[in-house]
């Protein structure tokens, strides 16, 4: 009860500050900044003290949500947006590191080869649509992906993490066979008690 309430908080908190996109929740950040740029890190930053995490495009059918989120902004052509994905913690290609998975889906920017250097990644807008691109980790603005925390919790588990959790609810799942199982022994001797009671009785 009190992991649901958790969640409908962190919710309505998050329903204030993100709009409802495609599937999911987003924001766009540094809007009315007079920063020209953000750094990556503090982009990140903000987007943890929001609950969530920068954006992982991860299908063609997210990018062109976010395309149309994006041009009822009204930004201008050649905004760039940060996103969570970088080379910088696996080989080439990049990985996503909001859902820590490797990048499956892209849409590079037209002239743009695929990058052959570590580097982070940013989406760009071009004639209403948004292309991914390597930056170096500073860009106009940075989209915000709502993430729910038991979600965010799993996926910064690490693999002790993972086997002591999965022991943990083996042996929770264990306890309660065992306690299912003396509920119907105990039941059935009640049972075989007042079936005594009643032959006895009726002799």
């Amino acid at each position: 009860m009190r992991i649901f309430a958790i969640l409908c908080i962190s919710l309505c908190q998050s329903a204030a500050t993100l709009d409802r996109v495609g599937k999911g929740y987003y924001f766009i950040g540094n809007e009315d900044s007079s920063l020209k740029y953000c750094d990556w890190f503090l982009s990140r930053g903000d987007c943890w003290n929001h609950n969530s995490q920068l954006v992982s495009v991860e299908t063609i059918e997210e990018l062109k949500a976010l395309e149309e989120y994006v041009s009822s902004k009204n930004f201008d052509d050649g905004s760039t947006f940060a996103t969570s994905g970088h080379s910088f913690d696996a080989d080439m290609p990049y990985s996503w590191e909001g859902v820590k998975q490797p990048l499956t889906f892209t849409r590079w920017m037209p002239g743009e080869e695929r990058p052959l250097f570590k580097s982070y990644l940013s989406l760009v807008l071009s004639n209403s649509s948004l292309y991914m691109r390597q930056t170096f980790g500073y860009d106009n603005y940075y989209i915000c992906e709502y993430q729910a925390p038991l979600l965010t919790i799993w996926l910064s588990l690490t693999k002790w993490n993972l086997v002591v959790l999965l022991c943990l609810i083996l042996i929770l799942i264990r306890l309660l066979i065992s306690f299912e199982r003396g509920k119907t022994r105990a039941n059935a001797k009640a049972a075989d008690k007042e079936k005594l009671i009643v032959e006895s009785i009726s002799v």
